[in-house]
């Protein structure tokens, strides 16, 4: 008589427990020790890197608290851009860095493209930027988005490799990270010109 199948479920599971190496187990117990593994490893990898997400970009608003439109568009010497500029170019390049790859339609407003993509410069702005109140909003949107759009496939294949052979969604945002990283330095070195700008005004 064969072994009814709630009982083999028990017993395969029931067996694994006694192999102290993967290399112990039969072939087939092998295959599913690695998949649990592999899909609890996947998911809390993915469920870091979300947190951190969230995190970076809460320090990234952080630095802009108090700050006003006219201190936002301040460009200290030696700089090309300001804090509106930095603000708008990380939420811009956080959705291009993940749909650069997809077929799938950027939902970053168009025109920010003009204000905000590589290469732009507050100099050369042919329309009103957005408020420091639209850019904080954005950003702060952006997290929840990225989330529900992404949370449940970061290990989706792009459509195909990009720099440095990231294929996935999730080897792409820690690029994103450390872009963000780059811009939010900044962000601290712009404000602090501006305070001591403010202190030599004050003397």
């Amino acid at each position: 008589m064969g072994t009814p199948q709630g009982k083999g479920c028990v017993f395969c599971c029931a067996k694994l427990l006694f192999f102290t190496k993967k290399e112990e187990m039969p072939l087939f117990l092998a295959k599913m020790y690695s998949e649990t593994i592999d899909e609890e490893g996947y998911a809390m990898r993915n469920e870091i890197l979300l947190k951190q997400l969230a995190a970076f970009r809460h320090n990234t608003l952080s630095c802009v608290e108090g700050l006003t439109e006219e201190e936002a568009d301040f460009i200290p010497e030696g700089f090309n851009n300001n804090i509106r500029w930095n603000l708008g170019h990380i939420y811009l390049d956080q959705y291009d860095w993940l749909y650069h790859k997809t077929r799938e339609d950027n939902p970053a407003p168009k025109h920010y493209r003009e204000l905000f993509g590589y290469g732009t410069m507050p100099e050369n702005w042919q329309q009103t930027p957005p408020t420091l109140e639209e850019l904080r909003n954005h950003l702060m949107e952006q997290v929840k988005v990225i989330d529900q759009e992404f949370g449940h496939r970061l290990d989706q294949e792009l459509d195909e490799p990009t720099e440095l052979g990231m294929s996935t969604f999730a080897e792409v945002l820690p690029r994103t990270f450390y872009h963000e990283g780059l811009h939010m330095g900044a962000i601290l070195a712009i404000r602090k010109a501006i305070t001591l700008q403010n202190q030599k005004q004050l003397k």
